[in-house]
């Protein structure tokens, strides 16, 4: 790739006036995205947010590095409020929360890009791994990292203030860049983990926050009501989950549903897991009015990592949709997770939260 450098990120005198803050977390994607802005010429700083009191030192050292401004926001009441909180929530209502598509829609690309905006940039550039097509967003070329569905929930408007400069490459080309270019955190893991839950200890963070209604046990029963065994509060569990049910049983049982309200874990076969349809609230429009989108045939993903479903929508109500799939059910639909709607070009048309 040394040979290319210039040619797929050449230096262009006028980017000197065009001053971008860039979303840096200290690993290889975001400080290889301050490099190659740097490269190119652009008027470049680095932000740092701080959300849950843990400081990642590397972002500072990349900018220092580099000879550019870095900043450290302190976000960690609003992180708690519209992540945190949704978060214990969202579990202790029977749901499986999403925090980073709620992080991006109100903290980084809300609060994080407030902050940029009033100093002076006319870019906010991230790592992510994926596209901005005239004002669209659409995957990047990386299908493995759709990093897309993360994002879909961000506000529309503020598409325009976006940069992804890695959103034509893959993560393997992404580490070899980086150690051409001389990024020390090349050979830098990835995070895998909720970032504000340490790792392996996500039952004892909701036994904390929610003050112990996290583990409050109850009944775990089949598709008929039917008392077949003791759980050990729902938020343990999640839909699709065979292990862990201490059922005995010639057949396998799978989680199929939490009630929140009953305080019960529902299970039934692994066929009980498909489903051709879903309803889905919170809609966020990106290219296409309600009219339209009846009229489409769209493609689903339910999950960052899904396949694309071929489906049609429906309106019920104002915010209510009925989301049908076309060619195939679909495997352990999750009530709380992100449903993204994609056109035949891999462009967000719009997105939800599963009901």
């Amino acid at each position: 790739m040394n040979n290319n450098l210039d040619e797929l990120f050449p230096y262009n005198e006028d980017n000197k006036n065009i001053k971008v803050g860039v979303a840096m977390s200290g690993g290889v994607d975001s400080s290889t995205t301050v490099y190659l802005l740097h490269r190119q010429g652009y008027q470049v700083f680095g932000v740092t947010m701080n959300t849950c009191g843990k400081e990642d030192k590397d972002a500072k050292r990349i900018c220092d590095d580099l000879g550019i401004e870095h900043y450290l926001l302190d976000l960690t009441d609003n992180f708690g409020k519209e992540v945190i909180d949704y978060f214990v929530d969202e579990y202790l209502n029977g749901r499986t929360p999403n925090p980073c598509m709620m992080c991006n829609k109100h903290i980084k690309l809300g609060k994080l890009l407030d902050f940029m905006l009033s100093k002076g940039a006319t870019y906010m550039a991230t790592g992510h791994y994926a596209q901005i097509t005239n004002n669209k967003l659409v995957m990047g070329d990386d299908l493995n990292k759709d990093q897309v569905y993360f994002l879909a929930q961000c506000k529309k408007e503020n598409l325009k203030y976006l940069m992804f400069p890695l959103g034509n490459l893959e993560k393997p080309q992404v580490r070899i860049l980086a150690k051409e270019l001389g990024v020390k955190v090349y050979n830098k893991k990835d995070s895998q983990e909720i970032c504000f839950v340490e790792d392996g200890k996500l039952k004892e963070f909701l036994n904390e926050k929610s003050n112990g209604k996290s583990t409050i046990g109850g009944d775990i029963v089949d598709l008929h009501g039917k008392i077949l065994g003791k759980h050990k509060g729902i938020a343990s569990y999640t839909i699709g989950q065979r292990k862990g049910l201490g059922i005995s049983s010639d057949e396998p049982y799978y989680v199929t549903a939490l009630d929140g309200d009953k305080n019960q874990v529902i299970v039934g076969s692994n066929e009980d897991l498909f489903k051709d349809k879903l309803f889905a609230s919170d809609i966020n429009y990106f290219t296409s009015t309600v009219e339209e989108l009846e009229n489409m045939t769209l493609y689903a993903k339910t999950r960052s990592r899904d396949k694309l479903h071929k489906c049609k929508t429906k309106l019920l109500n104002s915010d209510i949709f009925e989301v049908t799939f076309v060619d195939d059910k679909v495997r352990a639909v999750t009530p709380g997770q992100g449903v993204v709607f994609y056109d035949e070009n891999n462009t967000v048309v719009a997105s939800a939260y599963i009901k």
